[in-house]
């Protein structure tokens, strides 16, 4: 970036923003896939992945920290973006101001290649088209002014060159004419995390509710149904079931400690397909296998003669002991609602 171009009130405004691009340094890469023995963590969290073509791949490279992107065989359309607009109250955020963005992007491949950095606000689209030689690395800067009646936000990188190996090392964005890096995100927190309350029924704003029954994600949560990943199912519309956690206890994941002596049988919350000793399964409640002492006397003696027939023990038969208890096993507990983090 060539600072000139900016004065100082420009540096000012933009300091004073906040990152609108989620995980735009790819830390959080949570929504991996099980599949038998293989993991694959696909797209970081907050992404969108698309490309139909064949041999397409995408992951993460942590030699350079980057997301690695391997294009596909044809000239399919490669596309990789965030909806930065997903938290409540964006339109007063965002419309009418001007965005910047910066993507810091390198062509490790051996092949030349075309990349297009993109936002979109559903009315206008400001993108710049680069030229990547091999093995060269460039920062691209693009700049919108958002339409008073935005109808989104979206910042994406495509690209149609056939086999092209792209690391998309940083990808950022604020209000102002200028990007900058390391401003604190407008999403504090980490979207998918868990939490809970005690003092209401009503979750926050950037917060949706987990004890309800599982329903599917409107199209609108993409960066959370990123995360997601469809651990607990799709819906009909192909995006992921929010989890139903109504009446259950949590406990730490076993991870092979074997204090979860059945964590191997563990089954798949709602329409998940992930079991045994993973993050997000489920186990019924049980008893552990016990007995109880019957204290009785074998050693008394029935005595001879014209008296009354006494009780004896047939110690060939079997008796059970007197019920106990309610309909559930269970501690001490206060009813907390759980939520799960989107903005």
């Amino acid at each position: 970036m060539n600072s000139s171009f900016f004065n100082n009130d420009d540096f000012l405004y933009a300091m004073l923003q906040r990152n609108l691009v989620y995980n735009y340094n790819f830390i959080n890469y949570s929504n991996k896939i099980i599949d038998g023995n293989n993991i694959d963590y696909k797209h970081p969290d907050g992404w969108v992945y698309e490309d139909n073509g064949a041999n397409a791949k995408i992951g993460f490279d942590p030699e350079s920290n980057s997301c690695i992107i391997i294009k596909s065989r044809s000239t399919d359309v490669m596309t990789f973006k965030q909806t930065i607009n997903e938290f409540p109250r964006w339109k007063d955020l965002i419309c009418s101001k001007k965005v910047s963005a910066c993507a810091i992007i390198a062509n490790v491949g051996s092949l030349d290649c075309e990349i297009t950095f993109s936002i979109y606000d559903g009315m206008n689209t400001s993108s710049v088209s680069a030229f990547f030689k091999s093995k060269e690395h460039k920062e691209i800067n693009i700049v919108l002014d958002v339409a008073s009646n935005a109808s989104t936000l979206v910042i994406s990188i495509q690209s149609s060159s056939t086999d092209a190996v792209i690391y998309i090392r940083k990808i950022f964005a604020n209000l102002g004419s200028v990007a900058l890096e390391n401003l604190p995100c407008i999403v504090e927190g980490t979207i998918g995390e868990r939490k809970q309350y005690m003092s209401t029924d009503v979750p926050p704003a950037m917060e949706l509710s987990l004890c309800n029954a599982s329903a599917e994600l409107p199209m609108t949560y993409t960066r959370l149904n990123s995360f997601l990943n469809g651990k607990f199912g799709k819906g009909t519309n192909g995006y992921s079931l929010l989890p139903d956690m109504r009446g259950y206890f949590s406990r730490a994941w076993d991870n092979k400690a074997k204090i979860d002596t059945d964590a191997t049988k563990r089954t798949p919350l709602g329409q998940g397909k992930v079991s045994g000793d993973n993050v997000g399964t489920v186990e019924l409640d049980q008893f552990k296998e016990h007995d109880h002492e019957l204290q009785f006397d074998l050693t008394g003696q029935i005595p001879a003669g014209p008296s009354a027939a006494m009780p004896s023990i047939n110690r060939m038969m079997t008796s059970n002991t007197v019920k106990n208890g309610g309909t559930e096993t269970r501690s001490k507990n206060i009813s907390e609602l759980y939520t799960i983090k989107w903005a």
